[in-house]
């Protein structure tokens, strides 16, 4: 243990990111106890969401996953179960749960997008968390979700003006900026996917799409390469965590996780022009975080299930609207900054001192590296604490909700019926 801790000193003290346990060595909390946990988790392995488009602007084949696109993999589902079991034996022996036995039904409550991978991540960290305890997965229809796709579904819709500006300003000025920014990184991936001939289209070049700021309704999007491009990264980058042969893993480029990163800059890039900037985020996460600080509250007439472990499981997209509105960065193993990783989790912890009845919230990203992914590794996955308000990572619960409810939309939030439909 000693030798472990010495370990883990020397590489803080470098700068590097470690593999942490759930209680971060900067977090102290003595004489305080665990009492409640609330997480956002995004889903597992899956294959591209759409191989069809990938392969139109492709020369060469890209590898079949044996699943249809979308879903969450076996793989995937090994691995969020791996992270279960991490996950409940730290609860175990921090206190929250009894080791080896099954929660009370009032003490554990998993809400989970309505999408099918999310769904199938939900029920494999539920097998990894609670083996045989038949705990439940709630969720509601795709056309009635309002938290984890609201502004498909009608709650926030953007104001185009504001949202065409803030992306402009994102991009560095203009779409011309941009597309000099990434011209690059999408000259490598077309080199790395080559050109279709014929492809159906006058230019079957990706890097010499046009790049475009369209209206469509309340929403702005950037039309061009770089949206097919990041699916490109994210698809590499899945192929390496499934455990495809290298020799598949980009095209036999991506041979190591560093290989791969090298490969994500389009991915990175799409977020930084959409989900991370700040207007567009907080029109996006207002509700998720209402509901996690209303969690974390004394409950209410509008709070959510009064559990003392509380699942939202749902997509890249939340984690990084949530990161962008909590101010939270993070850099783990060789994955980009800030990057939701599969199966990446956003942990807010609520604890007690039991003597005085104050609580106090701690914050921390963790995800398992593509190493850990790749080979189903049981080691700690990597962890990274939220520094806190006024550099103080165990923050006071009200100055916590108060310095966030700062940060939300009003307008963009709504009670939130957790009902199954």
């Amino acid at each position: 243990m000693m030798k472990s801790t010495l370990l883990h000193g020397l590489s803080l003290l470098l700068g590097l990111c470690v593999v942490l346990p759930l209680q971060a060595a900067s977090l102290d909390t003595t004489g305080l106890r665990l009492d409640k946990v609330v997480l956002v988790m995004r889903h597992g392995i899956r294959p591209a969401t759409d191989t069809a488009e990938l392969q139109g602007w492709s020369a060469k084949t890209w590898p079949d996953f044996g699943i249809r696109d979308g879903q969450l993999t076996a793989h995937g589902r090994a691995a969020t179960v791996l992270l279960g079991q991490w996950q409940r034996h730290t609860l175990d022996e921090l206190g929250l749960f009894k080791a080896g036995q099954c929660p009370q039904p009032e003490e554990t409550f998993v809400w989970s997008s309505p999408v099918a991978r999310t769904q199938a991540t939900s029920a494999a960290l539920m097998e990894g968390m609670f083996p045989g305890c038949s705990v439940a997965v709630h969720h509601t229809r795709e056309s009635e979700d309002r938290l984890f796709h609201g502004s498909e579904n009608g709650l926030a819709p953007l104001d185009p003006a504001r949202a065409e500006a803030a992306i402009l300003q994102a991009m560095g000025g203009s779409v011309g900026a941009a597309r000099q920014r990434y011209a690059a990184p999408l000259l490598a991936m077309q080199r790395l996917v080559g050109v279709p001939t014929p492809c159906g289209k006058k230019n079957c070049a990706l890097s010499e799409q046009p790049w475009a700021l369209k209206h469509k309704g309340s929403t702005v999007k950037l039309a061009g390469p770089l949206s097919v491009g990041a699916s490109m990264s994210e698809t590499i980058r899945m192929q390496y965590a499934e455990g495809l042969p290298l020799d598949q893993v980009a095209f036999g480029e991506g041979r190591t996780a560093a290989d791969v990163s090298r490969l994500m800059a389009l991915r990175s890039g799409k977020y930084a022009l959409s989900n991370h900037v700040p207007y567009i985020a907080q029109r996006g996460a207002s509700q998720l975080l209402e509901q996690i600080l209303l969690a974390l509250q004394p409950a209410g007439a509008d709070s959510p299930p009064g559990a003392k472990w509380l699942a939202y499981v749902g997509h890249d997209s939340n984690i990084a609207q949530l990161r962008t509105l909590l101010g939270f960065d993070w850099k783990i193993a060789e994955y980009p900054e800030n990057d939701a990783a599969p199966g990446g989790t956003i942990l807010f912890e609520r604890w007690v001192n039991d003597h005085t009845g104050e609580h106090f919230v701690s914050l921390a990203y963790v995800a398992q590296s593509l190493d850990q992914l790749r080979s189903l590794s049981n080691a700690p996955p990597y962890q990274v604490q939220y520094p806190g308000i006024a550099d103080a990572p165990l923050m006071p619960l009200n100055d916590f909700v108060a310095e966030m409810e700062k940060r939300i939309d009003p307008s963009a939030t709504e009670p939130q019926r957790y009902t199954d439909q």
